[in-house]
């Protein structure tokens, strides 16, 4: 598994700043510094690691995953930052970037869990991994997300709640030691929670974005595929699990016994290996039913009853309401905005 080199040129940065230099930081980690240089280069994901660790341990920072935010600068988001400009709203930008994550990074999974008026943007990290290693990376990412919702809103949402499973650093128990967490997500975060990651509420997710050239988007966006399209095959177990509720739907609505049968494993097993991914087989069905939906709504001729039949759902009406719940739009009111009738 592998991450985009720009990721450590942004933390080598952010070291130099601190006194760190590029040269002293490289040899700790044993990396060599050709590998950073190509712009769409990638290194293992085990180096990026031991670069944030080493990296934090040399600077002496408690707060080293949040000071690296201050290095995020469209250098290094490019060309992702410009295709997630291309999107409609902050939420639809998040859905974009958790396609396309793996470009940036595949050692850690950003998942979108949708409940009602509700997202959980989650990021999964690899089984075993030790929680203190992941501290700074994990936090520096979750503002990462709340940085593209300012940057590409022009607003300044803020999350319901911020999550990590790593315990309090022994500095937030000083007087002010939560305040530079409170600077970033605009809320004081928790701690030993099951999951890294940010709840946002429904106003935050439908905030439009500032667009700029859509020529420009689009360049961006056919880079962004073509980059994710070079990358090596590596499936999630949740992106498993909704290849395979995919093909169910064909048949009808999945059932947990017909997906635990065709994953070869118990329901209790399936449904614990997804609980510890921070999804379940529900989330993942409504994201499945959510992407088909819209894709085929906009693109598509057919009529709302044969998109409910495509979709598994047993009549128009639990279409109607699962359209509502996803989008707070019915599927006709939007397939009319985007210009299919």
């Amino acid at each position: 598994m592998t991450s985009a080199a720009q990721n450590v040129r942004m933390v080598v940065a952010a070291a130099a700043a601190r006194g760190v230099s590029p040269a002293r930081l490289l040899a700790a980690v044993g990396l060599d510094p050709q590998s950073l240089v190509a712009p769409d280069g990638r290194i293992s994901g085990e180096l990026a690691l031991r670069t944030w660790r080493v990296a934090a341990e040399l600077c002496g920072d408690p707060y080293f995953g949040l000071t690296v935010l201050e290095h995020l600068h469209s250098e290094y988001m490019s060309p992702f930052g410009l295709a997630l400009h291309g999107s409609a709203t902050f939420g639809d930008a998040l859905r974009r970037l958790a396609r396309f994550f793996p470009v940036v990074n595949q050692h850690v999974a950003l998942e979108l869990i949708e409940e009602g008026a509700r997202m959980r943007a989650c990021f999964v990290v690899p089984s075993g991994a030790e929680l203190k290693h992941l501290r700074h990376p994990t936090e520096y990412l979750l503002g990462v997300l709340l940085g593209i919702g300012r940057r590409i809103t022009g607003a300044a949402p803020v999350p319901a709640k911020v999550a990590f499973r790593h315990a309090a650093p022994a500095v937030s128990a000083a007087p002010g030691g939560l305040a530079p967490y409170e600077r970033v997500f605009g809320i004081a975060p928790c701690f030993d929670q099951p999951r890294y990651e940010l709840v946002l509420e429904r106003a935050a997710l439908d905030t439009p974005t500032l667009a700029p050239s859509s020529a420009l988007t689009e360049l961006a966006e056919r880079q962004v595929r073509r980059l994710y399209d070079e990358l090596p095959a590596i499936e999630t177990f949740s992106g498993r699990v909704r290849r395979v509720i995919l093909e169910e739907l064909q048949l009808g609505e999945p059932s947990l016994s017909r997906l635990a049968e065709r994953l070869r494993m118990s329901e209790r097993t399936l449904q614990r290996r997804l609980g510890s991914a921070g999804s379940s087989v529900q989330a993942l069905l409504d994201e499945v039913r959510r992407e088909l939906s819209l894709r085929q709504l906009a693109e598509s001729k057919q009529s709302l009853a044969e998109i409910s039949y495509r979709l598994g759902f047993t009549e128009v009406r639990a279409f109607h309401r699962a359209f509502k719940r996803w989008t707070g739009s019915t599927p006709g009111t939007y397939r009319k905005a985007q210009g299919a009738s």
